[in-house]
C-alpha cells in the first residue's frame, strides 16, 4: 500500500503535467477545417497565439465537484484505489487549490499561490506526507521533486487552460492528416536539468458538443519516449458574455474529464470535474483563505529545498 500511496503523491504533484486549451471559437476565423478535407498547414505562432488568446478569457475557474480515481497498472491485475471527492479552485496567474477526501479514508490537499506550492497526502495504511517549496527555489533547482520526475507547478494552470505560453520557445508545428490532428512541440528542460520535449495535440476539426479541441498534452524524454501524458476526454464550451471586434460572441472551453498517465510508473489518474463556474472571481478574503498553505494539526510540512522525501 505504501507504493500506491507514494505513487499517488507523485500523481497529485504531477497532475498538471499537461494542459488543456481549445481551438473552437464562436465568431472568429478558425484554423480548423471541415471534417474530411486535408488539414491546412499552420505556423507555430498561430497555435501559440490561439492558446494564449483563449487563456486570457479564463481568468478564474471553480469546480463544485471533483472525483479522482487513481489506478496502479503495474500489477498483473490493475488496482484502482478508492475514489476521492472534493473541489477545485483556480485563478490566474498561479493560484490553485484542490482538496479531496475518500469515504474509506484518505485526503489530499494540493495548492499554489504566487510564492509557493504545496502537497499534502494522507493515504490509508501510510504516514501523511506534507511537502512544499517556493517557486523560486523550484525554478532554481534547489527544491527537488520526490522521485526526480519532471514537473512544473505552472502545469496546473496549463491543465485548466489558464496558462500563457511564452512566444520565444523553439516551437514547431505540423498537421497529421491521418489522425486529423495538429501538433505543437518545443524542447525544454526541467529545473534539475533533464532534457524533455513538450507537445500539445489539437483536434484538426472544429470541436462540437463535449468534444475537446485540445486532445492531449505529452511530455517526452530526449529520445522521444513518452514520460507522461494527459488526455482530455471531454470539455465544456460556454459563451463569456463578451463580443469581438465584429460583434460576435466569444467563448471559453475548460476540461470536464482528464486521464493522466505516467508510463514508467504504469500509473494513471482519472479526474471528473463537474459544476464548473468560469470567471466567477474571488474576493480578497476568499483568495486568502483558498490559496494559502494550510495548517494541518499533527503534521510538519517539509521544505523540498532542504529535505528529500524518499519514495519507497
Amino acid at each position: 500500500m505504501y507504493r500506491a500511496s507514494a505513487l499517488f503523491l507523485v500523481a497529485v504533484i504531477l497532475c498538471p503535467a499537461v494542459g488543456c486549451e481549445w481551438m473552437k471559437n464562436i465568431g472568429e476565423k478558425k484554423i480548423t477545417q471541415k471534417d474530411g478535407g486535408p488539414l491546412a498547414k499552420v505556423a507555430p505562432d498561430q497555435l501559440v497565439t490561439y492558446l494564449n488568446d483563449r487563456a486570457a478569457r479564463l481568468q478564474s475557474l471553480s469546480y463544485g465537484e471533483a472525483r479522482v480515481v487513481a489506478r496502479d497498472n503495474s500489477r498483473a491485475i490493475p488496482l484502482s484505489l478508492p475514489a476521492l471527492r472534493g473541489y477545485v479552485d483556480a485563478s490566474q496567474p498561479r493560484n490553485f487549490r484542490m482538496t479531496a477526501t475518500g469515504t474509506v479514508g484518505g485526503k489530499v490537499d494540493l495548492g499554489s499561490n504566487q510564492d509557493q506550492f504545496w502537497v499534502y497526502v494522507d493515504a490509508p495504511s501510510s504516514n501523511p506526507l506534507f511537502v512544499f517549496a517556493s517557486h523560486s527555489d523550484f525554478e532554481s533547482g534547489k527544491a527537488k521533486i520526490p522521485g526526480g520526475i519532471p514537473f512544473e507547478p505552472d502545469w496546473v494552470m496549463q491543465a485548466l487552460g489558464m496558462a500563457t505560453f511564452p512566444p520565444n520557445n523553439q516551437y514547431t508545428a505540423r498537421a497529421d492528416d491521418k489522425t486529423r490532428t495538429y501538433h505543437l512541440t518545443w524542447p525544454s528542460t526541467t529545473p534539475n536539468g533533464v532534457a524533455i520535449v513538450k507537445e500539445v495535440v489539437f483536434d484538426g476539426d472544429a470541436a462540437t458538443g463535449n468534444r475537446p479541441q485540445v486532445k492531449k498534452h505529452i511530455v517526452r524524454n530526449a529520445k522521444g519516449k513518452v514520460i507522461c501524458s494527459a488526455e482530455i476526454k471531454t470539455a465544456q464550451t460556454v459563451q463569456t458574455g463578451e463580443r469581438d471586434a465584429k460583434n460576435q460572441p466569444l467563448a471559453v472551453q475548460y476540461p470536464t474529464q482528464l486521464v493522466l498517465r505516467w508510463e514508467e510508473q504504469k500509473f494513471e489518474m482519472d479526474l471528473e470535474l463537474k459544476s464548473a463556474q468560469p470567471n466567477k472571481g474571488f474576493t480578497e478574503e476568499a483568495s486568502r483563505r483558498l490559496f494559502s498553505r494550510p495548517t494541518i494539526p499533527g503534521t510538519t510540512p517539509i521544505d523540498l529545498a532542504k529535505y528529500e522525501v524518499p519514495l519507497k
